[in-house]
C-alpha cells in the first residue's frame, strides 16, 4: 500500500482522533442520535428501527451510513489518480474541511436546532467528511491506529500489552485524543451549542496545515 510514512503522522492521527470524537458528539446530539463515523452503531439503530417500527431513527442512522460509504469510495478513487500520496492526502483534508465548515454554518444558521431537510444535509456532509477522513489517514498508515474507528485499535493495544508487553503509544494516545475531542464537543454542546460544531474544522484545518508542510511532497 502507498503510505506516507514521516513525521509528524502521530500528531495527525491525534488530531484526526479528536475531530472524529468531536463529530460524532455534534451529530449524536443534534442530528438525529446516530454516528458519523461508529457504522456499528449506527447499523444497530438501523436494525433497532426495522424492529420496532421506528422511520425517522432508521432514516438518520441509514443516511449517516451511506454518506460514509460514499465518502470513502469517492476518496479512494481519487487516491487512485497519480499525484504523489502526500498532496493526495493534502486534497482529501480540503474536501474534509470544506464539509465540516459547511456543517457548522448549517448548525448556525439553525441556531444550534437543525431540522427537516437542513438536519439531513449536515448528516450527510458530517458522515460523508469522516468517510474520507478514514480513507485519508490509511495513506498515513500508523500501524495500530484509525482515527475514525476504535475498537479494532483498543482490542490491538490491549493485544500488544499482554502478549508482548509493548504499549502501542500512538493507538494510546488516538484513544485519549478521541476522548479529549468528545469530552471538548460535549462542553460545548452543553454550554455553548452554538459554537459546537466549529472545533472539528479547527482541527482538521490544522492536520491540513501539518500534511501541506510537510518535507518531500
Amino acid at each position: 500500500m502507498n503510505t506516507v510514512s514521516r513525521p509528524p503522522t502521530t500528531l495527525i492521527g491525534c488530531l484526526l482522533s479528536a475531530a472524529s470524537g468531536a463529530v460524532d458528539v455534534v451529530v449524536f446530539t443534534g442530528l438525529g442520535h446516530v454516528f458519523a463515523s461508529v457504522i456499528t452503531g449506527n447499523v444497530v439503530v438501523i436494525g433497532v428501527g426495522i424492529g420496532s417500527g421506528d422511520a425517522t431513527a432508521m432514516s438518520h442512522a441509514a443516511v449517516a451510513v451511506l454518506a460514509y460509504a460514499v465518502g470513502v469510495a469517492l476518496a479512494a478513487g481519487f487516491t487512485r489518480s497519480n499525484r504523489s500520496a502526500a498532496r493526495r492526502l493534502g486534497w482529501l483534508h480540503l474536501v474534509e474541511l470544506v464539509a465540516l465548515v459547511c456543517v457548522a454554518a448549517l448548525w448556525i444558521a439553525a441556531d444550534s436546532h437543525p431540522g427537516g431537510v437542513t438536519a439531513y444535509a449536515a448528516l450527510v456532509l458530517a458522515a460523508g467528511a469522516m468517510g474520507v477522513q478514514t480513507r485519508a489517514f490509511a495513506l498515513v498508515g500508523v500501524p495500530g491506529l484509525s482515527s475514525t474507528y476504535f475498537t479494532g485499535t483498543l482490542t490491538g493495544l490491549l493485544t500488544d500489552l499482554v502478549v508482548d508487553g509493548r504499549l502501542n503509544r500512538s493507538a494510546a494516545l488516538g484513544l485519549l485524543s478521541l476522548l479529549a475531542g468528545a469530552s471538548a464537543s460535549g462542553a460545548l454542546v452543553s454550554y455553548a451549542a452554538v459554537a459546537a460544531p466549529l472545533l472539528p474544522p479547527v482541527l482538521v484545518a490544522a492536520v491540513l496545515f501539518l500534511t501541506l508542510r510537510r518535507p518531500g511532497r
